[in-house]
């Protein structure tokens, strides 16, 4: 006698579960066709996001670069929107290119009320922002300010980042064979509090 209650194959998963049962490439191809249609909102597709990042192997990376590139500005606005603060550096860094509006939205992030360090959380969201888009930074900060949509306490925070752009400015002078990647954001953290 034949289960009924066990299906097979891969439409069943992809049915049920359908992110989870794919490949990188589907897995990009879905949140695009998702996003436009608004059916999920943007905190429903942020653990999408997350799994989209989760793998950290160097060819799955380059593969999720290459869907990523296929897909809109808009879209991939819509992503940076989506992930919360802590994957926002790992998008950004598989982006093709960024545009000022990407990168508001990435500063616009908020740590979560139960983070216990959500300065650090914000200083390594602004640095990884600055270092891959650092030309954008500047406008966006700007725009963030101009248009009012800047957080609460981003005045703050993006004042006490320029003190750690110049502590790492610092560093990199008394150590000029250190490597930018050498220095920690927690190194200048500590170097700020002293």
């Amino acid at each position: 006698m034949k289960n009924t209650f066990v299906k097979s194959g891969p439409r069943w998963l992809e049915r049920y579960i359908p992110f989870v049962a794919r490949s990188p490439e589907k897995q990009v191809e879905w949140l695009a066709q998702t996003l436009p249609r608004e059916v999920f909102t943007y905190a429903e597709i942020t653990p999408y996001v997350r799994l989209l990042l989760e793998n950290d192997d160097e060819e799955v990376k380059q593969r999720l670069a290459a869907a990523l590139a296929s897909m809109g500005p808009e879209l991939r606005e819509q992503l940076v929107v989506a992930a919360d603060i802590y994957d926002t550096p790992k998008l950004l860094a598989l982006l093709p290119e960024c545009t000022v509006r990407q990168v508001m939205a990435a500063l616009r992030k908020e740590p979560p009320p139960y983070e216990h360090h959500p300065r650090l959380v914000r200083d390594r969201l602004f640095y990884a922002v600055y270092t891959r888009a650092q030309t954008l930074f500047l406008s966006a900060v700007e725009r963030l300010r101009q248009e009012r949509l800047a957080p609460e306490g981003f005045e703050e925070a993006y004042s006490r980042f320029q003190e750690l752009l110049e502590d790492e400015k610092l560093l990199s002078d008394l150590y000029p064979r250190a490597r930018k990647g050498d220095i920690d954001i927690r190194d200048l953290e500590a170097l700020s509090s002293l």
